[in-house]
């Protein structure tokens, strides 16, 4: 049974990306949902609630009208914290390449929590799923940049056994 905290971040990452849509044309959110059911599978601890509320609001950030302190309000400030870990700096990516920029975050322990690290992980696993069915041009993007992150985050932070299943999974997929 779903914990109240994981049903109300749910329906409120459904509000928010109502009509938003991936590039493949499917709703945003049912990305959302595969996000959130790869931390429950992959990610065990007490907290497993506020980190499934926070890898269901994950990109409300990013791509929605939410604000820091909705989140905060709504669903406490763990969660509203690992949301604003999750959140690019458009402008950085943009300066410094998203790889590149995505690596030093990802590689930094400062920059990017371990539960934090978690949801980006599953959300990159979700993100190359489906790479058999994008175009080759996105696909080669998307796995040069991935074998860039996962490259940075083995050589540069020790990993949890969570982290090492996940790109383990991460990996899997880009061979297929």
């Amino acid at each position: 049974m779903e914990n109240d905290l994981v049903i109300r971040a749910r329906d409120f990452a459904e509000k928010k990306h109502n009509g938003q849509m991936r590039k493949d044309g499917t709703p945003y959110f049912g990305h959302l949902v595969r996000v959130a059911d790869i931390v429950s599978k992959f990610k065990k601890c007490k907290r497993i609630d506020e980190i499934v509320a926070a890898a269901f609001l994950h990109d409300c950030l990013e791509d929605t009208d939410t604000g820091i302190s909705e989140l905060r309000e709504g669903f406490g400030e763990v969660v509203a914290l690992l949301v604003v870990e999750l959140t690019s700096d458009k402008l950085r990516a943009k300066l410094d390449g998203k790889a590149n920029y995505l690596s030093d975050k990802f590689s930094s322990e400062r920059a990017i929590s371990n539960w934090a690290l978690v949801i980006k992980l599953a959300d990159r696993l979700d993100n190359v799923s489906d790479l058999a069915e994008r175009d080759e041009e996105f696909r080669e993007r998307l796995k040069a940049q991935t074998l860039v992150l996962l490259d940075a985050l083995e050589e540069k932070r020790e990993l949890t056994t969570t982290h090492k299943k996940l790109v383990l999974a991460i990996r899997g997929k880009l061979e297929t």
